[in-house]
């Protein structure tokens, strides 16, 4: 998660009924949108919608004609290692991906892409992370939904008082019918854009997809999903320093920590309910599991077992891919995080009998404690 875009003015790019929707739902007393940025946003949602008609017109035809191939969907909480599975599994040139140029310009990137500067696709640096991406590597669709106006959990991003209302905002199910069809409608829609692009079986992630897992489930029969989990603790650190830094960079609304806090608490305890109750309705062979301390150990032998799990063609076609892309990443520094003693009492009140069940201690994870009420930010 978490594209640098737009820089200077740090907008996302919305159409005109997206921006329009957001920014009736900015509570006036925390409010800090600029007359600019709100301009800004009213000025690009009209170019992006009048984009989106162009786009539609020029491609009409195979839009109406595209079938969509079952997806392989990588689930996860945020945080979990789902980049790292994903861009694992989409050294696989028989598959294809969003790009984090189709998630931000889902409005026209079947146009546009092929005028892209060629310095343009020069990496850059996630600013949770430090990971290196660029407008070709693999991204979550998730942006391309918010993009286009459909009902998203990262609205919260750019108005994050809808954190306090954690079910509506995350669990599709939770809405009403017709806001559950826009959302379906414009998923679809965005795949067979994909699906126009590439012309190959996608692969898709989004932690917010494991959120929707049964609407998957019965939408997409035969697809079939990457689960992957990650020690809580480090789990709850690193959500902290991504949401911080996200509603900092896009948010409209000022944020406190406190807030922060109770939303990743309440948002991780949905998740692994919607999550069970999506594995009880799985069918055979459709669903592979593992831990991102697993993958990070060995990363080729655990992607060779989700491909034996879940029956994808052969492995050893794509493994010098996926060496080559562990060599190219293999400096990548993971983060440090501090937590205070209060922070994790709250976190052992929260998800304690969730991290019992799933056998992690916090003897096994990274994370420094500190006295006081909060850990120093990073």
């Amino acid at each position: 998660m978490g594209p640098q875009q737009d820089s200077l003015t740090k907008r996302l790019r919305l159409s005109l009924g997206a921006w329009r929707s957001l920014v009736r739902r900015i509570d006036p007393s925390r409010s800090r949108l600029a007359w600019r940025t709100n301009a800004l946003y009213w000025l690009d949602g009209a170019m992006q919608s009048t984009l989106r008609r162009i786009q539609d017109k020029s491609y009409s035809e195979a839009l109406a004609a595209t079938i969509l191939q079952p997806p392989i969907f990588v689930l996860g909480f945020w945080r979990s290692g789902t980049t790292f599975l994903h861009e694992l599994l989409c050294c696989d040139s028989r598959f294809g991906f969003p790009t984090t140029y189709a998630c931000l310009n889902p409005a026209h990137f079947l146009l546009s892409e092929r005028w892209i500067p060629a310095h343009q696709q020069q990496q850059t640096r996630r600013p949770m992370d430090e990971m290196h991406y660029s407008w070709s590597s693999p991204q979550e669709d998730e942006f391309a939904l918010l993009g286009l106006g459909a009902p998203s959990a990262y609205q919260a991003l750019l108005v994050p008082s809808l954190m306090k209302n954690v079910n509506p905002l995350l669990d599709l199910q939770q809405l009403p019918v017709k806001d559950q069809e826009t959302w379906y409608g414009t998923f679809e829609y965005f795949l067979k854009l994909l699906t126009i692009h590439q012309g190959k079986p996608l692969i898709l992630k989004s932690p917010t997809h494991g959120y929707r897992m049964r609407t998957l489930q019965k939408k997409f029969p035969g697809a079939r999903y990457v689960l992957i989990e990650r020690n809580p603790y480090e789990i709850f650190a690193s959500n902290l320093k991504l949401w911080r830094t996200l509603t900092g960079r896009y948010g409209l609304e000022h944020c406190s920590e406190n807030e922060l806090e109770r939303f990743i608490l309440a948002a991780y305890t949905l998740h692994e309910k919607v999550i069970s109750e999506g594995l009880r309705y799985s069918t055979p062979g459709s669903i592979a599991r593992l831990r991102y301390e697993d993958l990070v150990a060995k990363p080729v032998e655990q992607i060779s077992r989700v491909y034996f799990q879940l029956k994808l063609p052969d492995f050893e076609l794509v493994r010098p891919a996926v060496e080559a892309h562990l060599a190219k990443t293999a400096g990548h520094r993971r983060n440090r995080f501090r937590l205070s003693r209060e922070q994790r009492m709250r976190v052992d009140a929260a998800w304690g009998s969730l991290i019992e069940q799933k056998e992690y201690a916090w003897s096994g994870c990274s994370i420094e404690l500190s006295d006081g009420e909060r850990a120093p930010t990073e």
